[in-house]
């Protein structure tokens, strides 16, 4: 019986962000599932934030009032500090696939992405997407404000990758 109690606090104590990440991803797959209720006409958009930043309210409002959404949920993607060493693309996807999304909510759900900073960061991160979502996601382009602002960065536009893409095959 002690020995019962004690593999129990083991597990408890040495594992709580392990326990702290499924109950997360409960919670996620629970507010999804409540949000797709088809008879209140949700629909479920996502702003995937690489960034290592939070995304501010206001530029919440900024990226739905370009995208011409209603609504969005942040999805706070933590890449934490990437090795530098020769595999570093795999702790890039497994920091995905801690997103919590599914194989058909990453094919359905309209999303945008909020860049990461370091550059070949971002380069694993939009090719892991693209496999993912069978397109390149649309991306926004944040600046920094003007001095005195209550925000440091704004977003700018929304890039549409898909249409340079369009738009650059007929320059080969």
């Amino acid at each position: 019986m002690v020995s019962i109690i004690q593999l129990l606090e083991y597990l408890v104590t040495k594992n709580i962000p392990w326990l702290w990440r499924i109950v997360r991803q409960l919670w996620r797959k629970i507010r999804r599932s409540i949000g797709k209720k088809a008879d209140d006409g949700y629909v479920q958009r996502h702003i995937l934030n690489f960034s290592g930043h939070p995304v501010s309210p206001g530029q919440q409002q900024a990226i739905e009032k370009h995208m011409h959404w209603a609504s969005s949920s942040v999805v706070d993607v933590r890449l934490g500090n990437v090795p530098e060493d020769n595999n570093f693309a795999a702790a890039i996807t497994k920091a995905i696939e801690r997103a919590g999304l599914s194989h058909e909510e990453w094919q359905t759900i309209p999303c945008v992405a909020v860049p990461a900073g370091y550059p070949a960061v971002w380069s694993v991160i939009l090719a892991e997407l693209h496999g993912r979502l069978g397109h390149f996601p649309d991306v926004a382009r944040l600046r920094p404000t003007q001095p005195g602002a209550s925000e440091k960065y704004e977003v700018a536009e929304i890039l549409n990758l898909r249409e340079l893409r369009h738009a650059s095959r007929s320059k080969r």
